[in-house]
């Protein structure tokens, strides 16, 4: 369900894109970019290691961007980018060591709801949407 949804929220962004004429690419630090949408800003890749009762009981491994609409918060977020990946690897790891529970499925519902108090917290206003491409739990 949360998969067709980004994949329907990707191609929702893709669309207005291909209709408007083309705009000189903008330098990504990441090689695979999941749109060319002028409101969507990418995110590095977020890990945090998982404690078990012995020490690391694995990784979790989040891709993600932000959908920013709002010109003004746009650049707000890029401007404030070390802190917003900051505050994404603190709430990748809050959840990682505190809501997931080794050897099952991670809950992107509940990952997403995370990592979005910690956007808003960090931008200061909502506006900015947390869309996950890829989450992975890479066991010991």
């Amino acid at each position: 369900m949360l998969r067709t949804l980004i994949l329907c929220c990707a191609l929702a962004l893709t669309a207005p894109a291909a209709a408007q004429p083309s705009q000189p690419a903008q330098d990504r630090s990441n090689a695979r970019v999941l749109t060319s949408a002028a409101s969507y800003l990418q995110v590095q890749t977020l890990s945090s290691s998982i404690m078990g009762r012995y020490g690391a009981g694995g990784v979790l491994v989040v891709d993600c961007g932000l959908d920013v609409p709002n010109t003004t918060l746009r650049a707000r977020a890029n401007a404030a980018g070390p802190r917003l990946r900051d505050a994404l690897r603190t709430a990748v790891s809050t959840y990682a060591n505190t809501y997931y529970r080794p050897n099952t499925a991670p809950d992107p519902d509940a990952l997403v709801r995370v990592m979005q108090a910690s956007v808003d917290r960090t931008l200061g206003a909502p506006g900015a949407r947390v869309l996950l491409s890829n989450v992975v739990y890479q066991g010991r």
